[in-house]
Formats: structure tokens, C-alpha cells, sequence
């Protein structure tokens, strides 16, 4: 098991805000691709939808022939919820494609046919339609799933393979074919409440917070998942989580796989390669031989690891996205 060091565990107060102000130079050129109102019209199912997206990059930054990441949040959230991650993959160098997936953010509501399913197949097909729509034709990305976005994209990846470069688990959820809704769900809330904390105490001596709020304000406003119109999907994603398909899907996937989860993740707590029933091991043995699985646990992380210290998760995945394309 690796587990990448956390640089601001030892950076001096004067690096880090070094680290934030070189960083803070390239915030208003994202800003302004992220303020940039964009969506793709797909047809699924018979139903004709729109998808929010937005893509970013840096130009300074983006290297001629790397492939495009896509990066798709976990479960209550659009492509918003995962921008500062994609602001910190975009200064590794990458494009990033982030689509709010039908009934997120500012995308259309989907019919119950949609998303009342035993599988998240509709959602990959999602996907797949609004690549079609925005006519990528033969390029191939790297997925980016966070929490539910991994199953999503492991279904993806099974679909589609001649379309993927290589899979990211990122605190993957789906892992376990039983699990009890309520603990789960208090589970996120808590972890949650863990990262505000840990956010406001690293705060309080470095420019982090002024970092991320010049960020954050180029983001527009968004419809909420928890609309009252959009509860029976968020019902039904649960229980498709809480009988999760990932490990059975990896088993089919032929695409390097990379699996990336917080050491101290209390939603889906990855364990270590020791004991047979952790998470981890199960996604390594689960996984197809030639996908030529990686692994990483970061040091200090909780579950929501696409947000501060999103730049530590960044250059997490940019180290395995180079070794998928040296492959």
C-alpha cells in the first residue's frame, strides 16, 4: 500500500501560502470557463435531456497529448461540488470534463424509468450520450469517480472500455453488498463535520480560506439535489448504494484501475491490505488481472477528498494518471 505524504503536515506557514499564491494566479481563467453557461441536449430512454457541464483547463499549465480527465462527484451533488478538485487537476496540467449527471445541479430531471433500476447503467449511458453530444469521437479520458461517481464509472468503464484511458476510485462507495442506510447516512454527516473542523484550524494559519473563497465565488448557483421533486431519485440512488456492484464490476473491467481513499475516511473506511475484509483488499483481489491495479491511502484524509486539501488529491491522481499513459 502506498500512502502519499501530506505536504501541509510539514510545509512551513511561509510555503504553503507560497503554494496558495501561485496557485491563486490561475483562479480567474478557470473562473471564467466555470461562470460559462454550457449544456449538451441528450436523448436516454426516449426522454430528451439536457446536461450542465463545464470544461476547464489551464493554458499555461495543459500539456500537448495528455488525455482529458471527466471527474463526477458522489451522491447529492453536480459538477460544482467536485470543481476544486478539477481546479487542482487543471493545474497539474490536465483538461477536465465535469457533467452534472440528470437530476443534478442545473441538469433536466429524468423520468422514473431513469433512475428506479437495480443498477447505475442508466447513469454510465448518461455519460456515454453526452460525450456523443459534445462529438468527442475516438479520444479516450481518464474517469475520476468520487464515492458514487466510482460505481457510476466502473459501469461505465465495463460499457465502454475502448473509450476509457483509466478508472479512478476515489473513496469509493459500492463496495459492500449490505449496507445500513441510516449508519451510512450519519456517517457522511459526520465526516463532514470533521472536515469543516480540520478546514477552519488549517485556515487560521495560512491563506487557504482566502484561496478558496476566491474560487468559490466564480461558481454559480445551482438547483439543490434535495428538491422535492428530486427526492425519489436521491431515495433510489440510496438503496442502490446501500447493495452495491462495484467489486463484481471490476471483475469485468480490462482498463488500469487506480483505487485512492482518505486514511481516516469514517464513510467507507478503506482498511489496510492486512486484513481480508477490508475495503481494500477486496477492490485488489476483485480486480481484474489485467488491469494492473494501483493504490494509494493519503495520510490525514477523511472521505470528501475532493475538496481542501484538494491539491494533495490532485497530484495523488496526476502521479497514476501519467503511469496508465506510460502503460
Amino acid at each position: 500500500m502506498f500512502g502519499l505524504e501530506n505536504p501541509l503536515n510539514n510545509a512551513t506557514n511561509e510555503s504553503v501560502n507560497e503554494i496558495f499564491e501561485h496557485r491563486k494566479k490561475f483562479i480567474s481563467e478557470v473562473g471564467e470557463q466555470l461562470q460559462e453557461q454550457t449544456k449538451a441536449e441528450i436523448e436516454l430512454g426516449g426522454d430528451k435531456l439536457e446536461i450542465d457541464y463545464r470544461i476547464i483547463s489551464i493554458k499555461e499549465k495543459e500539456r500537448s497529448g495528455a488525455d482529458s480527465v471527466i471527474l463526477l462527484p458522489g451522491f447529492g451533488s453536480g459538477w460544482e461540488g467536485i470543481s476544486e478538485l478539477g481546479f487542482s487537476l487543471a493545474c497539474e496540467g490536465r483538461k477536465v470534463l465535469m457533467p452534472s449527471l440528470p437530476g443534478y445541479g442545473n441538469s433536466s430531471n429524468p423520468s422514473e424509468e431513469y433512475y428506479k433500476t437495480e443498477s447505475f447503467d442508466n447513469e454510465a449511458e448518461a455519460i456515454n450520450k453526452f460525450l456523443e453530444a459534445l462529438g468527442t469521437g475516438d479520444e479516450k479520458f481518464h474517469l475520476v469517480g468520487h464515492s458514487m461517481g466510482s460505481e457510476i464509472f466502473a459501469s461505465f468503464a465495463q460499457m465502454y472500455p475502448e473509450k476509457v484511458s483509466s478508472l479512478v476510485l476515489l473513496n469509493p462507495a459500492g463496495v459492500e453488498e449490505k449496507e445500513n442506510a441510516l449508519l451510512l447516512g450519519s456517517g457522511f454527516i459526520l465526516s463532514g463535520m470533521h472536515a469543516s473542523i480540520e478546514f477552519a484550524v488549517r485556515s487560521a494559519f495560512s491563506r487557504e480560506d482566502d484561496y478558496e473563497k476566491d474560487l468559490k465565488k466564480y461558481i454559480p448557483k445551482t438547483k439543490s439535489p434535495f428538491e422535492k421533486n428530486r427526492l425519489a431519485q436521491r431515495s433510489a440512488e440510496a438503496r442502490k448504494l446501500s447493495k452495491g456492484h462495484l467489486l463484481e464490476k471490476l471483475k469485468k473491467i480490462n482498463v488500469p484501475v487506480t483505487y485512492i481513499s482518505g486514511e481516516l475516511d469514517s464513510v467507507f473506511p478503506p482498511g489496510n491490505g492486512e486484513d481480508e475484509n477490508s475495503q481494500l483488499t477486496k477492490i485488489v483481489k476483485s480486480a481484474n488481472n489485467s488491469s494492473h491495479i494501483e493504490k494509494s491511502v493519503m495520510a490525514g484524509l477523511r472521505h470528501n477528498t475532493t475538496i481542501a486539501p484538494d491539491e494533495i488529491t490532485a497530484a495523488n491522481i496526476e502521479n497514476y494518471l501519467e503511469k496508465a499513459e506510460r502503460r
